[in-house]
């Protein structure tokens, strides 16, 4: 069995620089997930893959469509971490710093971050379950957050693949398990 995990097109929206606040940071998240895809070239062959699941985010269906020709099950399982809002008022911070804070946050199960990482955790072993139980090779296609901790859950489970930090966009990592 083949799970081939693909990382959707870059998006409209720039990512952010210099200084901003807690609530700067959440609205530019807000646009980021409703900004248009930009198509690039993917090396994909369709055949290859009985079933296509894709988050049910804009940006991941938009990429499974212009790359996938059969049925795509849009699923919330493959989205990317929802990262709740810090409440730390007019504090300006530089972008990378917030990116560290938010890190730190969710992989030490701060309490602003306990339920969204609780629930980010739930949904990628779901989503590990929903490729097994196809028992056919399965294309996902989702976010990059979402593709690293999948891949672990993967490996968890007995497949072998590609090591990556970031994935990067519209390219396919596979994952294979031995049928012994």
């Amino acid at each position: 069995m083949r799970i081939g995990l693909l990382r959707h097109f870059p998006v409209a929206e720039p990512l952010p620089s210099g200084w901003m606040t807690a609530a700067q940071l959440h609205a530019w998240r807000e646009r980021y997930e409703t900004s248009v895809v930009k198509p690039t070239a993917a090396v994909l062959d369709p055949s290859q893959w009985a079933r296509c699941y894709s988050s049910d985010l804009k940006r991941a269906y938009a990429t499974a469509r212009a790359l996938y020709p059969g049925e795509i099950v849009q699923t919330p399982l493959l989205r990317e971490v929802e990262v709740a809002e810090f409440g730390t008022g007019r504090l300006l911070l530089p972008v990378q710093l917030w990116k560290w804070i938010v890190q730190a946050a969710f992989l030490t199960g701060h309490p602003s971050q306990r339920a969204s990482r609780d629930d980010f955790m739930s949904r990628v072993q779901a989503a590990a379950d929903l490729a097994l139980s196809a028992e056919s090779d399965v294309l996902m296609v989702s976010h990059a957050g979402t593709m690293l901790y999948l891949r672990k859950e993967l490996i968890r489970r007995g497949f072998h693949g590609p090591r990556f930090q970031v994935a990067e966009h519209a390219r396919l990592y596979v994952f294979e398990r031995n049928s012994s």
